[in-house]
């Protein structure tokens, strides 16, 4: 057989066997388990192809309206940028050479190859990934646009190939990197309805490690939650729209724990240029971004997520549709303080 992943920490190898095997294995005594390694994709809403691709923005570095709207702004004021913060991207990769990101990217590692022509294997050809990437940590400049958390350290971790698709092992192998690194907050901007066992393994072995995994819900406008963001140790984001309504593609159930803007989202996208995509894929990274501003405090991944469900803003949506509220950053920011004021005052 071939082996394609070996995750020693969890007793997991994914291995390629003949179908006739499976049974024979599935009866071994020393095999806990056997599953299919299932083929994932990303599965983004309809979105207007003339919005996708902004050529010339203005001189000026654009405010994104689903930055401002989670208080990240008010947050860059009182100084939080998520210096020294490491956050992963376990999406498509990312462009190493953007000219709004690259002083921002620390280390990358591929699970799929990359088609871009790049000397970075985890360089994304397909978007997703830099465009998710921009709202987390885009550079605060004179140009372009800028992320909720403009300081902070991206690490791609390319577990998508040019066409946003990968197998689950794959994903949890990323989930495993993640981890193992030491990094402070992992996005999640895919899932799908199935639950495996060896990524959701990955994915308690990774919250204990410490790590703060932020996924979305998915896009079908169903009411269930997609995997992993359904899972208890990960925080399952949903979509609004500018008016603060649910946007009509996003997934809902009681595992929602936050949203955030989903709708018209402009971010980085190869080739140092900008775009506009929507997406509950698209909403995750404003969460992920407020985390990273967080954990720039020494806080646990716990303790985070404690602040930002504590401190997020009732919009008067049913609670499997917006959780706890909309993330704001700068009221979990605030919300820290006061916590700090009474420890010192104890």
């Amino acid at each position: 057989m071939e082996v394609h992943h070996e995750f020693e920490a969890l007793d997991i190898t994914t291995v390629e066997v003949a179908e006739g095997d499976v049974d024979a294995l599935s009866d071994h005594d020393d095999i806990r388990f056997v599953e299919e390694n299932i083929e994932r994709s990303l599965d983004l809403p309809d979105t207007d192809p003339d919005n996708q691709i902004q050529e010339d923005l203005e001189a000026e570095q654009w405010k994104p309206w689903g930055i401002e709207r989670v208080g990240a702004l008010a947050a860059h004021e009182r100084g939080e940028t998520g210096c020294g913060v490491h956050v992963a991207v376990i999406d498509t990769g990312i462009d190493p050479t953007h000219e709004d990101l690259h002083a921002n990217i620390g280390e990358g590692v591929a699970f799929v190859e990359t088609t871009a022509e790049s000397d970075a294997a985890w360089a994304d050809d397909d978007g997703h990934g830099t465009h998710v990437s921009g709202t987390i940590a885009a550079v605060d400049n004179d140009f372009g646009v800028v992320g909720v958390s403009p300081s902070a350290t991206l690490h791609a971790v390319k577990v998508l190939d040019d066409q946003g698709t990968g197998t689950d092992a794959d994903i949890a192998a990323g989930i495993m990197h993640a981890a193992r690194k030491g990094y402070d907050v992992a996005n999640l901007s895919v899932g799908e309805p199935e639950t495996t066992q060896t990524q959701t393994e990955a994915v308690k072995f990774a919250h204990e490690e410490g790590l703060l995994l932020v996924a979305a819900t998915g896009n079908d406008g169903h009411p269930q939650v997609d995997y992993p963001a359904d899972l208890d140790e990960v925080i399952g984001v949903s979509a609004i729209a500018k008016d603060d309504s649910l946007a009509s593609f996003s997934n809902t159930g009681p595992e929602v724990n936050l949203t955030a803007p989903g709708t018209l989202v402009l971010s980085t996208m190869p080739g140092n240029q900008y775009g506009v995509m929507e997406g509950t894929s698209m909403a995750t990274p404003h969460v992920t971004g407020s985390a990273a501003l967080l954990a720039a405090h020494g806080l646990s991944n716990d303790e985070i997520r404690e602040l930002l469900t504590a401190s997020a803003e009732n919009i008067g949506l049913g609670p499997d549709q917006q959780g706890s509220g909309l993330v704001n950053a700068n009221a979990a920011l605030e919300e820290l303080e006061k916590l700090e004021g009474k420890a010192l005052a104890k």
